[in-house]
């Protein structure tokens, strides 16, 4: 009997060490959780300035969550390079993969908004060229369609609401939080972006659930110049 115990026992302890080494079922290898943001500032709507639509900015975090660059994906003149400035100021919690903070990128769409839009579709230009998001294999959530908010009735300000979207693995959003809330003006932006379209975020090529920033710039519709 010792014997033949013996002879198996390699054997035993070869088992024991692949097991202990293989991915255990529902441990998720690689895991990535993407940053999001949790402060920010009124981004101004220049009365002077007529256009209206969507910028879309790529800003790269460093592990502490704080941005050291922004690349302009979608641009409006007159519009793009004040939010550049502003959103670098904004405050982010960093992403982490396998529990450690990393370097990232998040996406934040801006839309400017005048009062008399009516929940009118939003024109999405292709994004500019730009340098790959951060960390290696992470594609941000891109936004198919969306849609200006109404103004409502009730309102008269001029002011900016800046949401924290939670996205799942199917770009649906699942949760939006208000990051700076304007009472009269957040529900028409919830509302708005809850009807966008937006393919999800990937990480390795897998689809993953995701932090998308969004921010209204309302304009009222006494103010309106276009």
């Amino acid at each position: 009997m010792r014997t033949r115990l013996t002879a198996i026992l390699p054997a035993i302890v070869l088992i024991s060490i692949a097991m202990l080494s293989a991915p255990r079922a529902g441990v998720a290898r690689d895991r990535f959780l993407a940053p999001g943001i949790t402060a920010a500032r009124q981004i101004p709507y220049p009365v002077e300035v007529v256009g209206s639509g969507l910028v879309t900015l790529s800003v790269n975090l460093d592990a502490s969550g704080h941005a050291t660059s922004v690349q302009v994906l979608r641009d409006i003149p007159g519009l793009t390079s004040l939010v550049s400035s502003l959103v670098k100021d904004w405050t982010y919690s960093p992403a982490t993969l396998d529990g450690s903070a990393v370097p990232s990128t998040i996406n934040i769409e801006v839309v400017f908004n005048p009062g008399d839009t009516l929940n009118q579709t939003l024109k999405i230009p292709p994004v500019a060229p730009s340098t790959a998001p951060l960390p290696q294999g992470y594609l941000p959530p891109e936004v198919a369609v969306g849609s200006y908010a109404s103004y409502p009735i009730n309102s008269v300000a001029n002011d900016t609401v800046v949401l924290d979207v939670l996205l799942d693995k199917f770009g649906n959003a699942k949760k939006i939080d208000p990051v700076r809330d304007i009472a009269s003006l957040t529900p028409e932006a919830s509302a708005a972006v809850r009807r966008w379209t937006i393919n999800a975020a990937t990480f390795n090529q897998k689809p993953i659930p995701c932090k998308l920033v969004v921010a209204y710039v309302f304009r009222s519709p006494t103010m309106s110049t276009r």
